[in-house]
């Protein structure tokens, strides 16, 4: 007797591999997540090179360094860090992520495959020292990227839901010198419950100058804010705004 193949779409699972899902199916929740965001003016030109196309940067153009650890997900505990660009879409503030890095393989993997996020795996940490909260990154380890810190000093109200995340998610062609097969635009509401939030003075500093990760072309040119924040959040599906 000759069988078949008996694996589709309707029977597999969420993700690969079709009969063992990697990670589960979003929303993902989070809980206590802590953040520093350290916000600050940067390049334009440089800015603007890492923004696809149909995205409008804002002058004087500014960028974002976040570290976020997580001590809860439906995706496992981990850190991040994550370099982002305010811009316009259509007339609307939005928030572009170029770079973001993780140190756990399934939030790396759940991020690319679905939400097109350019998670690679880094060494991240998240530390309180003394009356300050520091986060660095170092990419391979020993090798320092960037590191950010603030002194939490003045409680701040905060809306429970900000502006809407881009990412470009990109599947390169299995064929020689092809285009990509797939390129979108794709923006994700944020569904935050802000616990606490913290204003105060602040500090960011890229250290390497790697072609392999080269956030430091996003150089600092002056620091304009510094929070910090615990929150609770979901992470939903996106919609795809602009295919290329």
């Amino acid at each position: 007797m000759t069988l078949t193949g008996k694996l589709n779409k309707a029977n597999m699972g969420y993700d690969m591999p079709g009969d063992a899902p990697l990670y589960a199916r979003p929303p993902i929740h989070y809980r206590f997540a802590e953040a520093i965001t350290i916000s600050y003016e940067t390049d334009p030109d440089e800015a603007a090179k890492l923004l696809p196309e149909g995205l409008i940067l804002p002058e004087p153009a500014t960028a974002a360094l976040i570290f976020v650890k997580y001590p809860f997900s439906t995706l496992g505990q981990y850190e991040e860090t994550i370099l982002c660009i305010p811009c316009l879409f259509n007339g609307e503030l939005k928030i572009y992520i170029p770079h973001i890095v993780v140190n756990n393989d399934i939030p790396q993997a759940a991020g690319r495959e679905i939400w097109g996020y350019p998670k690679k795996i880094a060494d991240v940490t998240i530390s309180k020292e003394f009356d300050m909260v520091v986060g660095k990154m170092e990419r391979p380890k020993g090798n320092l990227i960037c590191s950010a810190g603030m002194r939490p000093e003045t409680p701040v109200e905060e809306a429970e839901s900000g502006i809407g995340v881009l990412s470009l998610r990109v599947i390169p062609s299995p064929e020689k010198d092809a285009p990509p097969s797939l390129m979108e635009l794709i923006e994700v509401p944020q569904n935050v419950t802000v616990v606490e939030s913290f204003s105060g003075p602040g500090w960011v500093r890229f250290h390497a100058d790697s072609t392999l990760d080269p956030w430091h072309k996003l150089r600092v040119k002056q620091v304009l804010g510094a929070n910090y924040r615990v929150s609770h959040m979901e992470l939903g599906f996106g919609r795809i705004v602009k295919t290329y």
